[in-house]
């Protein structure tokens, strides 16, 4: 049986690294998502990277050191399916604020590489459509950081 990969949101990595499990005090648990990168498994558009240089020094680092490994480029075949999905939900990235612009294209990566989207989000209408819905109309499974630590089966004692 294939392991799932994961296409993981801003909302994501900053839950993880500044609001729920900071290195500082759960450094085995970057060290296995280090293995998911090294393994092929966790990915990130290169628009995430854009949105966490305007939150957080630390992950802008620690992600721009795994640059070759975690971050997907916006490819022709990454556009073509953004604008699939804007067709259909232009509501994602109507919020003005640029904060939600990576949205789309976490999904367009989770369904070109048949992946999982890791998000923080949740919910979301027809009228302020979020991650989480959106997927589920394209049937692409999203969770969030827990359920992928419950998923991957790890323990930290």
């Amino acid at each position: 049986m294939n392991k799932p990969r994961y296409s993981v949101d801003t909302s994501a990595l900053l839950d993880g690294w500044v609001r729920y499990y900071p290195p500082a005090h759960f450094p085995n648990l970057w060290d296995q998502i280090d293995l998911l990168i090294q393994g092929g498994r966790f990915h990130a558009s290169e628009e995430v990277l854009i949105e966490v240089e305007r939150h957080d020094e630390s992950l802008n680092e620690w992600i721009e050191a795994r640059r070759g490994q975690i971050l997907i480029a916006t490819t022709d075949d990454v556009a073509a399916v953004v604008q699939d999905i804007l067709r259909s939900h232009e509501r994602l990235v109507m919020s003005g604020s640029g904060r939600n612009r990576a949205d789309p294209f976490v999904i367009a990566v989770a369904r070109l590489h048949e992946a999982v989207v890791v998000t923080g989000e949740r919910g979301g209408t027809p009228q302020r459509p979020k991650i989480p819905s959106v997927c589920a109309d394209f049937g692409i499974r999203s969770i969030n950081l827990l359920d992928l630590i419950k998923e991957e089966g790890w323990v930290f004692r």
